[in-house]
């Protein structure tokens, strides 16, 4: 991809036609902002996520509020019980799918992947069998439609952060369907819809699961800011550029600070959340069909991260940075269409920046960049805190994201992958003096 359209001094047309291509990827990106993010200017529901469906769907519904009595060992587990329930796929149920509006598809896909994955693991703890396992047939009546939809919206068979984090909440004071604003979201009103664990547990899961909603909430303001300065980049104005840069860098450091504050051992116990909550999310099998599902949801699908990192091109050949490309496929159409967009952009403002020859600029843009260096870096000290507690019965594990098998250690794979990636995100900053200094090895080894 050119990484200067605004780059160079070759004479009044060149310059022109640079500024008009500038100008037209500026507009793009604001276009997709308002467009594909729904007016919500986040990696959200463009409305709070309904909770109702057809009639043919309301199964689906009921289902996943029986499952808290059923899924936690104890309750017998649920592949016999869905099984039963679903043992069919009638035509009915596929004509409703057909006809479902966009907020009833995610409805119901979150609804499916609730059921898929806990059907997966049948009950939690997951007995040490179901490590094991390298096929599972889903039942007719979930198989069905959950292939169905996910052809639909084109997305891989099998939950993400989008359908079991970022569409899986609710609030008491409004309906499915009312509006909301992103500065309105916040811990105290904000509920789990389908939870699968019974008290006190739930509780704990909701904190985990609610944690992703919030994360996307803070970067509404990281979003409104990149939007600003790419338009300011491309009509010339620095000081435009620098005030929405100095933007960016408070909303990182918040999203940051917000991160650390809802995923730690007080809110969510890292043993429980090891042995109870994290499997259910994991995949770690065959599909029925021929293909592999993917590994359920994880950061790297969070729509906030791909953003900054395409806004600053943090690039790279990590395994991580691969596996973060793949994690779009996991995402809205929508959503992919304003990463694209941004894909374009970065350079652009990366140009600005670079060939303007000012000092604050490029600061300040090396700020925004060491302010995701060090998000990653809280992210890898928080991920290994919580990977490294293990029970007394040494239970295999499953994971999501990361490819790390049920035998290997976690906290040394975690953290070598982390590591490459941080240090990638430091290769973007400007200054390479600086660079050098927060990339030196003791650093991104703290």
């Amino acid at each position: 991809m050119e990484s200067a359209p605004l780059a160079g001094h070759r004479g009044p047309g060149s310059q022109r036609r640079a500024t008009t291509r500038a100008l037209h990827i500026a507009a793009q990106v604001r276009t997709s902002y308002q467009v594909d993010l729904g007016g919500i200017g986040a990696f959200l529901p463009a409305r709070v996520p309904t909770d109702d469906l057809p009639r043919a769907l309301r199964p689906y519904l009921l289902a996943c509020g029986e499952l808290p009595n059923r899924y936690p060992q104890g309750g017998g587990g649920v592949r016999e019980w869905l099984d039963r329930c679903f043992r069919t796929d009638p035509p009915a149920v596929r004509q409703a799918v057909e006809a479902l509006d966009a907020a009833e598809a995610d409805a119901l896909m979150t609804a499916l992947a609730v059921l898929g994955h806990t059907y997966r693991w049948d009950s939690v703890p997951p007995l040490a069998e179901r490590f094991a396992e390298r096929s599972i047939e889903l039942p007719p009546g979930i198989l069905g439609p959950w292939s169905q939809l996910a052809r639909r919206l084109d997305q891989p068979r099998v939950g993400s952060a989008w359908s079991l984090h970022l569409t899986n909440w609710r609030m008491p004071d409004r309906q499915g369907g009312d509006s909301y604003r992103a500065g309105e979201l916040n811990r105290p009103v904000l509920r789990i819809a389908h939870t699968w664990l019974a008290p006190p547990l739930a509780d704990q899961l909701e904190s985990f699961s609610l944690a992703f909603v919030l994360m996307e909430a803070m970067g509404a303001a990281v979003l409104d800011g990149l939007v600003d300065a790419i338009e300011c980049a491309a009509a010339d104005a620095s000081d435009g550029v620098l005030a929405a840069l100095d933007r960016v860098h408070i909303a990182i450091m918040a999203m940051t600070l917000g991160f650390s504050r809802n995923v730690r051992p007080r809110t969510v116990d890292p043993t429980i959340w090891l042995e109870v909550i994290q499997p259910t999310f994991a995949w770690g099998a065959e599909a029925c069909d021929a293909g592999r599902i993917g590994g359920g949801p994880s950061g790297m699908q969070l729509g906030i991260i791909q953003a900054l990192d395409a806004a600053f091109t943090v690039g790279g050949r990590s395994g991580m940075a691969q596996m973060a490309g793949a994690a779009r496929r996991h995402m809205p159409r929508r959503h992919r269409r304003f990463l694209s967009t941004l894909d374009q952009a970065g350079p652009l403002l990366r140009a600005f920046v670079t060939d303007g020859g000012s000092p604050e600029l490029a600061a300040r843009f090396d700020a925004c960049v060491l302010a995701l260096a060090r998000f990653r870096v809280t992210h890898r000290a928080r991920g290994a805190q919580y990977l490294r507690n293990r029970s007394p019965s040494e239970v295999p594990r499953a994971s999501t994201g990361l490819t790390i098998g049920i035998h290997d250690d976690p906290v040394s794979t975690f953290d070598q992958s982390m590591n490459e990636r941080i240090a990638e995100t430091y290769e973007a900053m400007l200054d390479p003096d600086q660079r050098r200094e927060v990339g030196h090895p003791h650093v991104v080894g703290t």
